[in-house]
């Protein structure tokens, strides 16, 4: 028997799907959303960036379903080995759609666009052609039926050649004025490889957006509104204690709201909030600290380190201190981290952990 969809989660707390409450995140839709068509807006190449956990897949998912309605040819790949075959075939699928299925192929191209089949064929040619060529008469078609593209790309780095090839194929295709658009999200690290890469460095004048938490009186709010349509409901201080306990982090404000909607309860008590903090911790600390935490070297796990021994903020001066190492020794780590978007300076002198309760798991890693 299937489920009335009223009491059905609107919280999912998996990686690369959009949740039904998607909060705090409306305006970065909006923004690139409306660029698409207009050549001179700024939005119209875009970089998320953000630590795990803080929605940059979820938000592609939303622009994703949102262009599609509107019409719009959408190709949604992930940066890695293979990307540019990913992008082809996802041409032809898209084409067999908007074309009814008379879709030609387009012959000799080379290895990574092999199986392109778009609505142009070329014939009596001899030479093998490559990735912007093949995109470019698929671009050519979708002209003429005046259909916009829009590049989703996740996870960008630029440790493969294929990313650095549609980079500079997409660079040409902004200058002959096609209907093009992109969007691109990776971790803080990652993106600055590819803005530093000296191939790339035209994407640095592309508009970029890091991703900063939500405010907790919009979590509040949203969670109000969520339960409250089944009936849930929270005293005020408890409705307040459940927001502040995600820190406005998209990921936590999934798994606090899905472990609360999953006691079946009509109120929450402080116990139920207390316990679905509990068992979210759980799985933000295995699900994102923990591989955070492996991606950093060693000299960088030292360093945060020392600054778990801190109650709140850590002076730079007492870091160093600990760690018994020159400034600019310490600067260089400091400035490693806080690219990685694991530390932020919160004044001159001063550092605070970025992931929520970073400091409570290292403070376990300490004492295992």
């Amino acid at each position: 028997m299937k489920l009335d969809p009223r009491y059905e989660s609107p919280f999912n707390p998996q990686f690369g799907r959009r949740p039904d409450q998607f909060v705090g995140r409306d305006l970065i839709v909006n923004d690139f959303v409306s660029s698409i068509g207009h050549p001179n807006d700024p939005n119209r190449t875009t970089i998320l960036t953000g630590i795990r956990g803080s929605g940059k897949t979820a938000i592609l998912s939303d622009i994703h379903a949102l262009l599609e309605k509107k019409g719009c040819l959408v190709v949604d790949v992930t940066a890695n080995d293979g990307m540019l075959s990913t992008i082809m075939e996802e041409f032809t699928r898209k084409a067999k759609t908007l074309f009814g299925g008379k879709a030609p192929a387009i012959k000799n191209l080379s290895a990574g666009a092999m199986g392109f089949s778009f609505g142009i064929a070329v014939e009596d040619d001899k030479a093998q052609r490559g990735f912007r060529y093949a995109v470019s008469m698929a671009l050519d078609t979708l002209k003429q039926k005046k259909i916009q593209t829009v590049f989703l790309i996740d996870e960008v780095h630029n440790k493969t050649p294929e990313m650095r090839e549609f980079a500079v194929t997409y660079q040409h295709l902004i200058r002959e004025n096609y209907g093009v658009s992109l969007l691109m999200a990776g971790l803080p690290r990652s993106v600055s490889d590819v803005l530093n890469d000296h191939v790339l460095t035209f994407l640095r004048r592309s508009h970029r957006v890091c991703l900063e938490n939500v405010d907790t009186k919009a979590v509040a709010i949203a969670y109000e509104n969520a339960f409250s349509e089944t009936g849930r409901t929270f005293s005020a201080g408890n409705l307040k204690y459940a927001a502040d306990a995600t820190a406005g982090y998209p990921y936590l404000i999934q798994l606090v709201g899905f472990y609360l909607w999953k006691t079946g309860k009509t109120r929450f008590g402080k116990t139920d909030v207390e316990q679905a903090t509990v068992l979210s911790k759980i799985d933000l600390f295995r699900n994102v600290h923990d591989l955070l935490y492996r991606e950093l070297s060693v000299k960088d796990r030292e360093f945060i380190l020392a600054m778990a021994k801190d109650a709140e903020e850590s002076s730079f001066g007492e870091i160093r201190s600990r760690l018994d190492v020159t400034r600019g020794y310490a600067s260089k780590y400091r400035e490693r981290l806080i690219e990685a978007g694991i530390v932020y300076s919160t004044s001159y002198g001063y550092l605070a952990f970025s992931p929520p309760y970073m400091k409570e798991y290292l403070e376990e890693k300490l004492n295992s």
